[in-house]
């Protein structure tokens, strides 16, 4: 697909913290262009393959994405949590419980009432909500080595009456090097042959949505220099649900390496 690339100024002082207020200015911005862009936006999204995604480059002012970056927790200052598995190794950040004041204030915008209509306008979803406790989302880095295997997210959430339907990625990274790896890659369920990946730019965002068959990943380990990472701002939309079907509606983190072992053993039964 083609990747859609805004442009947009606004003064650096546009960012800073008056009096314990932060001027919008910049984030609104962002969403002027997403209102102004979404026929394009819309069409890209439910063309792609090989599911609905859509790869925005320049979305928002780079002050704005410096500023978060600024911010950025340092591995010895944060209390986070570090998957470490035989599918993965990342580090994230607990919703957005420690951030800066920064960081918070702009993950609250992106579920601010205004955000969720405008995106609902891209995904061709109503009624998506955000999710109050950012369950998941957050800060998520990345070191030399660190990867993530292709799967699909749980959609269920572990303690509210929401179904999560959408993801929206915003890259942090100045100067990656794409020979480091890093790129988001996606694929349909049931053919590899089907993967699609984008590098993880600065400034790029990727939205896309959370179902049993949205498979993605960075399956490529790192070899980024020791004192690089790769940094993101995860943000997740959600529908709600009839409390009474909370437990019986959704599906969990599923990993492409196990629906691959169940696949063969189903083959060995025909």
């Amino acid at each position: 697909m083609e990747n859609i690339t805004t442009t947009s100024t606004v003064d650096s002082s546009d960012l800073a913290v008056s009096n314990n207020l932060l001027d919008l200015t910049a984030f609104t911005q962002a969403l002027d262009t997403l209102r102004n862009q979404s026929d394009s936006l819309r069409q890209s999204y439910a063309t792609a393959k090989p599911y609905p995604h859509v790869v925005i480059d320049d979305l928002f002012q780079p002050e704005l994405l410096d500023r978060l970056l600024a911010d950025f927790p340092k591995p010895d200052s944060r209390d986070w949590l570090l998957w470490d598995t035989r599918n993965e190794l990342k580090s994230t950040s607990r919703g957005i419980d420690g951030l800066s004041t920064f960081t918070q204030m702009f993950s609250l915008w992106l579920n601010s009432v205004d955000v969720v209509k405008t995106i609902e306008s891209i995904v061709g979803i109503n009624n998506l909500v955000g999710d109050p406790t950012f369950h998941g989302a957050g800060l998520h880095e990345m070191h030399r080595d660190g990867w993530l295997a292709m799967h699909a997210d749980y959609t269920r959430h572990f303690s509210m009456p929401l179904m999560r339907r959408i993801n929206v990625l915003i890259y942090l990274n100045r100067d990656w090097d794409a020979s480091w790896g890093g790129e988001l890659a996606l694929q349909d369920a049931t053919d590899e042959n089907s993967r699609v990946s984008y590098p993880c730019y600065f400034n790029r965002t990727i939205i896309f949505p959370t179902t049993a068959k949205t498979f993605h990943g960075v399956p490529t380990h790192l070899s980024c220099p020791a004192d690089r990472s790769r940094k993101l701002l995860s943000i997740y939309y959600w529908s709600p649900i009839p409390m009474p079907l909370w437990s019986k509606v959704g599906t969990p983190l599923l990993w492409a390496s196990d629906n691959k072992n169940k696949l063969k053993r189903l083959m060995k039964g025909v």
